[in-house]
């Protein structure tokens, strides 16, 4: 496994952005919507051959999804890949990638949720930025649900300091809480809660020492959030991070939802790395969008959060 880091070329009005589902189906009525979102956005969509397949829970045979994935990565004219949506199915997907493909062909890549999965084995395997942001047949198909403004800028490889502007917005915005605050940085990875959890273990989970750890999850009830938490900590994960910052984790049982910040933070008491609660980042609207794998620095008492890297590069430099 190489350490040189790999980051993607910038995008541009009019690239090819290639969709795939590594996971669960799709609706193709739901991916439309996507598609003329981005097509509005000015970019162009080239649907894989194996988007709208299904095989009992996911969105067809793993061979499937891994040529369909293979074939836009390694196609000149594609200069994106975004997952369609999330759901189950990326873990077995990890084991039939071949990762030197990325290191050839590193581009900008985008997904979340079960996507996390994916993500992250990219990260650990061969060092390529990622995006954990928006989905074509998600958040792209619900007005007002994605903040383009930021968006784009990452992606398209904006001056650092409008970026970080950008970004500092979510250190401003109401319900945020602090547990031991003050300035941290380190390279940003995380994403969903459970599937950190289910890479444990495995060949594709990152280190996490000095790490700006991002964590959320969707309709998890507290005690599954509990066993997840756990199984990290058994893992080593909070041995040595940068920070941890708690997404939304909300969506939790009818009558949880008071217990769930009380939890977190006895959960976390007795280390001595700063956590974030209530950071507007998961399955919500105008959610956070970051580069894994990017080093980034949060002063929580200036409520400012500072890129201290391009995550993408510029053409021809």
């Amino acid at each position: 496994m190489s350490q040189e880091k790999l980051k993607p070329e910038a995008l541009r009005a009019g690239d090819l952005v290639g969709i795939f589902a590594p996971a669960s189906p799709v609706q193709r009525e739901f991916v439309d919507r996507g598609m003329a979102w981005l097509e509005h956005s000015g970019y162009r969509c080239r649907p894989g051959d194996a988007l709208y397949h299904r095989s009992y829970h996911v969105a067809g045979r793993v061979s499937k999804r891994r040529d369909d994935f293979e074939k836009l990565l390694g196609d000149p004219e594609v200069s994106a890949l975004f997952a369609a949506r999330g759901g189950y199915g990326c873990q077995p997907l990890l084991a039939e990638l071949d990762y030197e493909m990325t290191r050839y062909h590193p581009k900008v890549i985008m997904g979340f949720s079960d996507v996390t999965a994916l993500l992250l084995a990219l990260w650990h395997k061969s060092r390529l930025v990622t995006f954990s942001g928006p989905m074509p047949a998600v958040e792209m198909a619900r007005p007002g649900w994605v903040n383009e403004k930021l968006l784009w800028a990452l992606l398209g490889g904006a001056e650092i300091s409008h970026v970080s502007c950008l970004m500092s917005e979510y250190l401003a915005a109401p319900g945020l809480e602090f547990l031991r605050p003050g300035d941290f940085c380190g390279i940003a990875l995380g994403g969903t809660l459970t599937l950190l959890a289910s890479l444990a273990g495995t060949p594709y989970m990152p280190d996490f020492s000095g790490k700006i750890i991002f964590i959320e999850d969707r309709g998890e009830p507290l005690y599954r959030i509990d066993r997840a938490l756990t199984q990290l900590r058994q893992a080593g994960v909070f041995h040595s991070p940068a920070a941890v910052v708690c997404g939304d984790l909300s969506r939790v049982r009818v009558g949880e939802e008071k217990l769930l910040n009380g939890f977190l933070r006895e959960f976390f008491a007795d280390d001595d790395f700063p956590v974030l609660f209530n950071f507007t980042y998961g399955h919500c609207p105008q959610s956070f969008i970051f580069p894994q794998g990017i080093d980034m620095q949060f002063a929580c008492q200036r409520r400012k959060i500072i890129l201290r890297e391009s995550a993408v590069t510029r053409h021809g430099g």
